[in-house]
């Protein structure tokens, strides 16, 4: 019995923990938790609102390429629309859906902003990061990245305050939301405990009623690019000047009591929240049909309504292949996918149902390429079941490996990481094809190459650097203040609108949690960033690595991604260096300064130096960098980096060692009998301020002793078949010369 107790205690305390790690888990899913569409409980604050009803009316005509989709039931009806489908009240419904968003919109006052500098915005908005995701202009004129939304006219639909906001920090939420109790909390619901009206991801996550985990964050994939106010405020005076607004009609159906009961009904009925946060209808699922295996769905199950006789004649009322010279027969699994997604009420026409039977999918936005893609993995999507192949075929990866790399993919697309980096060999990101990356400047300043990131870093960095890409506190006092100098330079160097921003917004920052209200519904400040308004790792790019606030699942994620992508074994052990002696410790400085370009592109510290730096500190290395890939990154760097400006042939192979290949090598280095390349990667892994403080006062060595006249003329006498000793000399100088040369002439950046 005793025994037995014994066992229950312990199978209660594992009951336990596994209750705590789940409640653990339900906070991370709820981080992990991204909407496709904007929180619609945000429109009072955000948008102007007799832009609302224009904006339900035709959303592409407002937008074009737009990701919301036209509801062709309440829609205006445009020229290629097809026959006049809309129902006989889609004005009213436009009008209802408005009334219950504005009506259960929150409420406040926004902290008020100040027009900023919009000069200086566009500059931030060009070179910081927005265009990897974002583009501005009209039609043929655009530029930047299709993931996230045109920017062109957001002036004539938004609350410039509203904005500023969301620039400064996107992930703020006006009011946190307990799934518990299915309602956004208030202020009273924290003071009645004697509470602070704070809530984040971080120590604030629990709801104070019933202790029940909140979401605290917007549910958007748009990251922090931890700004100051204001350069907020400069980014958004720019784009308010691209567009003034123009004269709406009034909306004051809007505050209709009648109308909003109304708009609740319809909001269910088109299943709005399957993209957008709603209140009231938090909770609300998806209506579309599960497609998991629709492509095996029997052909006589497909409605193709009226259109049988046509799709079997081969008669296409859309045309959808005007390349073909005579029209096909489309009575199969592929004509039904691809007229349903191209327009879906055209299986509706001639029919007279009664409303609420009437089909519900909205029309989508598709170029031709997204439709045949589209209709493509409809067509796949069979099943083991469905399939004419066995399941033996089915990509499964067994192995961890691949498995982790199929997992990363998904983060990786979910926050568009190829937007801005370079992941795969051949792949060309968003922002490289941009036009100030074109220039010679601006190829220099490229965001880093990731194709061999799992080689290359630690990975238990890579964790701390995804969470912080400021590293705003991992660094010891010395090590903050060396990176912080090389800010300090550029801020002196900036513009007056970029100085008055650096001086709000620089090293003195404090560090704050993601997700948490900066203001109350009576409005206030705006709070802290998360991070440091820098980046960690390579202050000189103007370039920004954006706080993406991954949840503690999508970090792991993202870091077994880039280990089995670069073939990796996990766990990874940092392998233990021998300390370096006093004269090695001599030699490795005189290397440093004796020819090799290192001190010309790596930051130092010393702000002068650091203002025209192209390459991360080697404070950095010991924590961030791999010794056995840094390595190989020195002696042939354009293998693993092609046209990187890190220079090539600085070592040679001497028997079974590399030796620094310079024309004149200090005389320290040739009386070193070890590899040097391996010294080099020892030195820097091992680099501490003050060996960087000596290195710096380190002046150039002496060459080693030149040979005697008689030597030298010996050496000019040829050998059968050899070449002299000078001619050897000149062609080392020459491999030297170009290498140094490649720093100014190649395309990327020359940091590790």
């Amino acid at each position: 019995m005793l025994a037995q107790s014994e066992a229950l205690k312990v199978t209660n305390s594992i009951l336990a923990a596994r209750i705590d790690q789940l409640n653990l888990q339900s906070k991370y899913l709820m981080q992990d938790q991204k909407k496709v569409g904007p929180n619609l409980k945000d429109v009072r604050l955000k948008l102007r609102k007799e832009w609302i009803p224009v904006w339900l009316s035709n959303p592409q005509g407002f937008r074009p390429g737009t990701k919301m989709p036209t509801f062709w039931r309440f829609a205006a009806n445009s020229d290629d629309s097809g026959p006049h489908m809309r129902d006989a009240d889609g004005e009213q419904q436009i009008q209802a859906i408005a009334a219950y968003l504005w009506q259960d919109g929150f409420e406040g006052k926004l902290p008020e902003q100040q027009r900023g500098d919009a000069g200086h915005g566009k500059e931030l908005f060009e070179t910081r990061g927005c265009l990897g995701c974002h583009s501005i202009g009209d039609e043929d004129n655009k530029t930047g990245g299709t993931f996230a939304a045109n920017l062109q006219k957001v002036g004539e639909k938004a609350n410039f305050d509203y904005i500023v906001r969301w620039i400064h920090n996107p992930r703020e939420r006006w009011a946190p939301y307990c799934p518990k109790e299915k309602r956004d909390l208030a202020t009273e619901d924290y003071a009645k405990h004697n509470l602070p009206y704070v809530f984040d991801t971080e120590l604030h996550s629990r709801c104070p009623n019933d202790g029940a985990e909140l979401q605290v964050q917007n549910m958007t994939v748009m990251p922090n690019f931890r700004l100051s106010e204001t350069d907020a405020r400069d980014i958004a005076t720019y784009l308010f000047s691209l567009s003034p607004p123009p004269q709406y009609d009034t909306a004051s159906f809007m505050d209709s009591p009648e109308l909003k009961d109304k708009g609740h009904a319809l909001i269910k009925q088109y299943g709005c929240a399957g993209c957008h946060e709603i209140k009231g209808f938090e909770e609300e699922q998806r209506i579309g049909k599960e497609l998991t295996v629709e492509g095996a769905t029997p052909i006589e199950r497909l409605d193709f309504a009226l259109l049988t006789k046509r799709a079997e004649e081969g008669v296409d009322p859309l045309k959808l292949h005007p390349e073909e010279k005579e029209e096909k027969p489309w009575y199969n699994h592929k004509g039904f996918f691809e007229h349903k997604v191209t327009r879906p009420s055209i299986y509706d026409e001639g029919k007279e149902k009664d409303p609420k039977d009437r089909l519900r999918m909205p029309q989508p936005y598709l170029t031709p390429e997204w439709r045949n893609a589209l209709t493509t993995f409809l067509l796949g999507s069979v099943g083991s079941e469905g399939s004419n192949v066995p399941q033996s075929l089915f990509y499964n990866p067994q192995d961890t490996r691949r498995q982790d790399i199929q997992n990363g993919w998904w983060v990786i697309k979910k926050y568009n990481c190829m937007g801005c980096h370079q992941i795969q060999v051949g792949q060309r990101s968003v922002v490289m094809d941009l036009p100030f990356y074109q220039t010679p400047e601006g190829k220099d300043l490229l965001p880093p190459r990731l194709t061999s990131e799992g080689a290359r870093v630690d990975p238990s960095w890579l964790l701390r650097f995804l969470h912080d890409p400021s590293l705003s506190g991992e660094k010891t006092p010395a090590e903050n203040a060396a990176i912080s100098n090389a800010e300090a330079a550029k801020n002196t160097n900036a513009s007056p609108a970029g100085a008055q921003a650096a001086g709000g917004a620089g090293a003195g920052r404090m560090p704050a949690v993601p997700g948490g209200s900066n203001t109350s519904p009576t409005g206030g400040r705006l709070k802290p960033q998360p991070g440091l308004d820098r980046n960690g790792v390579r202050p000189y790019l103007k370039f920004r690595m954006p706080t993406f606030n991954f949840s503690p699942n999508e970090l792991q994620t993202l870091v077994r991604f880039f280990m089995a992508l670069s073939g990796q074994q996990e766990p990874y052990i940092k392998e233990l260096l021998q300390p370096l002696s006093e004269q090695e410790k001599l030699v490795a400085r005189q290397m440093f300064t004796s020819g090799t370009p290192c001190l010309k592109c790596h930051i130092t510290g010393e702000p002068t130096h650091d203002a025209k730096a192209i390459a991360p500190n080697f404070l950095l290395a010991s924590e961030r960098l791999k010794p056995e890939w840094t390595f190989r990154w020195l002696l042939d760097p354009s293998q693993i980096s092609p046209g990187t400006a890190m220079p090539t042939g600085l070592f040679r192979k001497d028997g079974e060692r590399w030796v620094i290949n310079l024309p004149n090598p200090p005389a320290s280095a040739n009386e070193y009998h070890d590899d040097h390349a391996r010294l080099l990667v020892r030195y820097m892994m091992l680099m501490t301020p003050d060996e960087q403080r000596r290195l710096l006062a380190t002046a150039p060595a002496a060459p080693a002793t030149t040979a005697q006249p008689a030597q030298k003329a010996q050496n000019r006498v040829k050998n059968r078949g050899g070449v002299t000793t000078s001619n050897r000399t000149r062609r080392a100088k020459r491999r030297t010369v170009a290498a140094v040369r490649n720093l100014r002439t190649n395309v990327r950046p020359a940091g590790m």
